[in-house]
């Protein structure tokens, strides 16, 4: 009885996932107010905006920072430009950024992180100035994600390895993710292995196949997978 009552929760599971948006190039993330982030098109759209924002002149971003929905970041590594949108993806700034900055993450206002490519450095930058503040000690690792905030920086290497960086951008702790997939947030509390959502070690629900990214706000996952992306409600014990 009980493998049958397993069964069939695990039938519920496949069957209440829902398509958010279809045909979509990339999923940004989702914010604190479980607004939908994606790329469509060479635009950013928002799901609870009719509007989206299109730069013709700098094309697709190569990057796109919403943890701070009020200041939402726009890299674009070729013209070593980043924009500065609002929570209605209006256009606030524009400012230059140094050459090599391959990933950027929100820090506190008017600086970011900045991942510089050629030195393999993290530095905080501060974009009214146009100056680096802090910078870290060289990284052998290429990093392949960043995120940040006022008091720390978040990276994942090549060598499947999350670091996190203190506020003057000294290395704190490393831990093995092996093959594991993080959130978009790199909130390290939940990963997804083995086609399975874990919360703290434990097992939340089974996930489908071939999760590209994924983001878990207010238990829901969403998540994208073949150009679409999904929700699908958990429940934690």
């Amino acid at each position: 009885m009980k493998l049958w009552i397993l069964l069939f929760f695990c039938y519920l599971n496949c069957f209440c996932q829902n398509i958010l948006v279809k045909d979509v190039t990339k999923f940004v993330g989702i914010d604190i107010y479980e607004n939908c982030y994606y790329l469509q098109n060479d635009a950013l759209h928002k799901s609870s905006l009719k509007n989206d924002y299109k730069n013709i002149e700098y094309g697709t971003p190569d990057v796109i920072d919403i943890s701070n929905p009020l200041q939402i970041l726009l890299l674009y590594k070729f013209f070593n430009k980043v924009i500065l949108l609002d929570n209605q993806l209006s256009f606030i700034n524009e400012f230059d950024v140094p050459i090599g900055t391959e990933l950027i993450a929100n820090a506190s206002k008017d600086k970011i992180w900045i991942y510089d490519n050629i030195k393999m450095i993290l530095k905080l930058y501060n974009f009214k100035t146009q100056k680096t503040e802090i910078s870290s000690i060289p990284i052998k690792e290429k990093i392949l994600q960043l995120k940040g905030n006022l008091n720390q920086a978040i990276i994942i290497n090549s060598n499947n390895q999350l670091t996190k960086y203190n506020y003057l951008a000294r290395k704190e702790a490393t831990i093995n993710i092996q093959n594991n997939l993080l959130p978009i947030s790199l909130n390290n509390t939940y990963i997804i292995k083995e086609n399975i959502l874990h919360h703290k070690n434990n097992k939340i629900i089974d996930t489908p196949n071939e999760i590209e990214s994924f983001e878990v706000i207010n238990k829901k996952l969403y998540f994208f997978k073949k150009n679409n992306i999904y929700t699908l409600s958990i429940y934690k014990n």
